[in-house]
């Protein structure tokens, strides 16, 4: 299997994961505060990543690596797993829940541009239009259900892009950042759960949920937050930013599958109709780079530079 069709693997992996993540915090708000929520899946992913390093004597990698970028950890993991976990929830709060979503998923069409600004990386006009109409199925998704409504600038829209925002640029970030995956997500965790725990001030917490709830926010923080991240970041690292961001398409229609299977509501044929067309996007994308890298000239007759290892640069 080529590094390309790795990243594609994992990259799918952690999409179905991140899928889970709004019915298990659908059931869970429930029993329990939002804030609450987002607080025990730092801990438990904090946790399972560090526990993880310990087993295999790796700690010493989490300080060498914050040694190395003092300053990128703490700014990285507060913008992706600190401030887009409150701008998220106050998104919720703030808008429908159909208007929040279609925001929210402007973040890749946001990876693209932030890339190219920061990083000078480039994306065909194929890539960029598989997005577009990507994003097209999404809304499509979104709306078929019920009416978009007037989204007009107020202050659930600008929490809405400024979850987008800050989630394309800590994807567009650990992109172009060569670091110990593991390590680096536990840094990343630990400085967003610290970013959290200052807002303890402002939001109720609680402390001692029921046992079946603390199960459920257990496999949250360990697999759509802790696992998922770590693919993500190998995909994000061995796959175009345009690729990625098809891929990133995919969660709301593998949500909207997960909420069929486990909360039993009925996908209607406008949904399946968006469905096939965001599938459509990722397929004709992973179509096209296929097709461009088998015109590019014998790669042994240039001179490349591999990827060395798997969890460090």
């Amino acid at each position: 299997m080529t590094e390309s069709s790795k990243g594609t693997l994992y990259a799918l992996l952690a999409v179905a994961m991140f899928s889970t993540l709004g019915t298990g915090f659908k059931v869970a708000v429930n029993r329990l505060d939002s804030y609450s929520v987002v607080v025990w899946m730092g801990l438990f992913a904090t946790l399972a990543l560090f526990l993880y390093l310990a087993a295999l004597g790796q700690l010493h990698t989490v300080v060498a690596e914050l040694r190395q970028r003092p300053l990128f950890f703490p700014l990285a993991g507060m913008i992706g797993l600190g401030v887009q976990q409150i701008l998220c929830l106050r998104t919720y709060e703030l808008i429908p829940a159909s208007q929040a979503v279609i925001l929210h998923y402007t973040y890749p069409l946001m990876m693209l541009v932030l890339a190219r600004l920061f990083f000078h990386e480039k994306s065909g006009w194929p890539a960029v239009m598989c997005v577009l109409l990507g994003f097209a199925g999404v809304c499509l998704l979104v709306i078929s259900g019920q009416t978009l409504g007037d989204v007009r600038l107020s202050a659930g829209v600008a929490a809405a892009l400024g979850t987008a925002l800050s989630f394309a640029l800590f994807c567009v970030l650990i992109k172009h950042a060569r670091f110990s995956i593991t390590a680096g997500m536990l840094l990343f965790n630990l400085f967003g759960l610290g970013f959290l725990l200052c807002l303890l001030p402002l939001y109720p917490m609680q402390w001692a949920p029921g046992a079946s709830v603390l199960a459920l926010l257990a496999y949250l923080g360990l697999f759509p937050t802790a696992l998922a991240f770590i693919l993500w970041n190998r995909a994000l690292r061995m796959i175009p930013t345009g690729r990625s961001s098809n891929c990133a398409l995919l969660v709301p229609i593998f949500s909207l599958i997960c909420i069929a299977l486990v909360l039993k509501e009925r996908i209607s044929a406008m949904q399946a109709l968006a469905m096939a067309i965001v599938l459509g996007s990722v397929f004709l994308n992973v179509f096209l780079a296929q097709r461009s890298s088998q015109a590019l000239p014998d790669p042994r007759q240039t001179v490349s530079t591999p990827l060395n290892g798997t969890e460090s640069r």
